[in-house]
């Protein structure tokens, strides 16, 4: 595989380091490697816009899907 080829992390984009929390990606250990757990966490995760502006979850970069602070009306579809 060339090194363009390499499939990052879908959780942390391959930083290895989850930018809302400042810690070290749980899902590839802070290698920034992809791994089939971040790709289904990907998949079917919470919006997590209350760590940022509450209007964009932080992961995906999609619109909000909370009709209130902390109560998911949705999850979000896979990319």
């Amino acid at each position: 595989m060339a090194q363009t080829d390499v499939q990052k992390c879908p959780v942390c984009s391959g930083k290895g380091l989850i930018e809302i929390t400042d810690s070290d990606c749980p899902f590839c250990n802070g290698t920034g490697e992809f791994t089939k757990a971040a790709e289904s966490y990907m998949k079917s995760h919470i919006c997590q816009c209350v760590f940022l502006d509450r209007k964009n979850c932080p992961l995906c970069g999609k619109k909000c899907h909370h009709n209130t602070p902390n109560r998911p009306k949705i999850l979000i579809a896979p990319m």
